[in-house]
């Protein structure tokens, strides 16, 4: 049920993404949804689950939007994997933790696409690409994480997102 949900979840975001998300910009960028969900299963399930998820997701996300496959699978899997190791470290309970967390990791996800991109050929100014898109996408993730991270929450560990034991 987990896989069939987080699928649902992956699709439901492409699809709410590239229609809906286009009218609800804010400085001009849409949040990352994909994130959210990468950064919320690695900040409960731990590293290898963050960076298992993160690379599915970023791998479907460069085939149907992406310019260059595994760009977003490897900046989201390590994000998922970093993100993950915190998991023991913090109290997940605490709401500021997943602002916080989604802040410093879509910041960290968008430093490591730029960079990567750089190693691909792809030039951008970096400084625009931090203060008018890393910046105000950050806050963005940031501000819908009390929206969602309750529901997430509480279906990973006492609903359908929950890990099997088996």
């Amino acid at each position: 049920m987990r896989t069939v949900i987080l699928g649902a979840s992956l699709l439901g975001s492409l699809i709410l993404e590239s229609t809906v998300l286009e009218y609800f910009k804010v400085a001009g960028v849409k949040p990352d949804l994909l994130l959210i969900l990468v950064v919320f299963n690695a900040l409960l399930h731990g590293c290898y689950h963050g960076a298992k998820l993160g690379f599915v997701f970023g791998l479907v996300e460069d085939v149907f939007i992406g310019k260059f496959i595994g760009l977003n699978a490897l900046t989201k899997m390590l994000t998922g994997y970093l993100v993950g190791m915190g998991e023991n470290k913090v109290f997940k309970e605490n709401l500021l933790i997943p602002v916080f967390g989604l802040f410093t990791a879509t910041f960290l996800n968008n430093i490591l696409y730029v960079f990567l991109a750089g190693l691909a050929g792809v030039e951008r100014n970096l400084a625009f690409y931090v203060w008018d898109v890393t910046l105000p996408t950050a806050l963005y993730n940031a501000c819908l994480a009390p929206l969602f991270y309750g529901k997430f929450y509480h279906s990973a560990t006492k609903g359908y997102l929950r890990l099997s034991r088996y």
